[in-house]
């Protein structure tokens, strides 16, 4: 889940720590398997966790040992599969060894603030499959032996409050942070950061993504829309024309195709064709969009996270078509 500082997931927030709970149809994060692409998996808040195993025609509530069903976001182990890790709402990390069949928390060493931890991104390690990192309102940590432990590695990030991460995706040690107020770059696994440049400070960034066949170029979806940067970072442009209204929760590109960008916020989700320099509004696409990604072996294919449910298009956002959580 990475939209969560600012609009919808913030409004989400609010309402697990006032009221405890929030209906289960908010959506907030997405993963799939990375072998067998009729898995896939969504966290939402007060429904929990949830699998498909026919390409999300049906899915299953599995949320045996969590003691929260406020899922902010999800991973999955690339070299070992049947790992997943989820992150909540109030109650830190949770891991599952038998592909979300059962749960249990593996949080010593996180903060211990109940009602404010949030885990708002969690990544694994592509080349250390035990190497997890998680970003969270009480910033950046890393574990090295799969959520075991965790220690925080948060020197030199400004804002503690994390909201997003990405590897580089030649180099796993290359991390990018968005936090509440900026980029910050890591080149040793977070040992320390940097702030990528000073004109991000004034962003909220919900979402970083690379474009795997020119690593120079790097999106970040933020609070005041979509900007880019074709140098690594060292200088970025804004790339909102067509979008209406500057939040934005999420970007996708398309790996086969990487001008092809998709974005998502309030409003629904939009398309670009030219790499970002003007979008078009998808008209029939579902508004409040929390988390939007493209399924890695179904390039035309996209699910959708919302406040209203979860949503899927099968050629590329024309047409969309809400899917049962059970």
């Amino acid at each position: 889940m990475k939209a969560f500082f600012a609009g919808l997931a913030y409004f989400v927030l609010m309402q697990i720590t006032l009221f405890g709970c929030t209906r289960g149809d908010n959506v907030l994060s997405i993963a799939f398997h990375p072998r067998n692409p009729e898995i896939v998996f969504a966290g939402t808040t007060g429904g929990g966790f949830y699998r498909s195993t026919d390409g999300g025609a049906s899915f299953v509530r599995m949320s045996k040992g969590l003691t929260t069903y406020n899922i902010a976001s999800l991973a999955v182990n690339p070299s070992l599969s049947s790992i997943i890790f989820a992150g909540s709402f109030g109650d830190n990390v949770y891991r599952s060894i038998n592909s979300g069949e059962e749960w249990h928390p593996v949080s010593r060493g996180l903060t211990d603030n109940v009602g404010t931890q949030a885990v708002n991104d969690v990544i694994v390690d592509p080349e250390v499959a035990n190497r997890i990192y998680i970003a969270s309102n009480h910033g950046v940590y890393v574990s090295n032996n799969s959520g075991s432990e965790w220690k925080q590695i948060s020197r030199g990030i400004v804002s503690r409050f994390a909201i997003s991460l990405t590897f580089h995706p030649k180099n796993s040690t290359k991390i990018l942070a968005g936090t509440r107020e900026g980029i910050y770059a890591t080149t040793n696994g977070g040992k320390q950061w940097r702030l990528i440049h000073p004109e991000t400070k004034e962003w909220a960034v919900n979402n970083i993504r690379y474009d795997v066949n020119n690593t120079d170029t790097i999106y970040a979806a933020t609070n005041k829309g979509i900007y880019k940067s074709i140098n690594a970072g060292l200088n970025w442009k804004a790339q909102n024309i067509g979008l209406d209204g500057g939040f934005i929760s999420e970007i996708a590109i398309d790996s086969l195709k990487t001008d092809r960008l998709y974005a998502a916020g309030n409003k629904g989700v939009y398309r670009s064709d030219n790499g970002g320099s003007s979008w078009r509004h998808l008209p029939e696409s579902p508004t409040s969009v929390a988390t939007l990604q493209i399924h890695p072996g179904k390039q035309h294919t996209l699910f959708v996270g919302t406040m209203q449910g979860l949503y899927l298009s099968k050629d590329e956002g024309k047409h969309w078509k809400q899917l049962k959580l059970k």
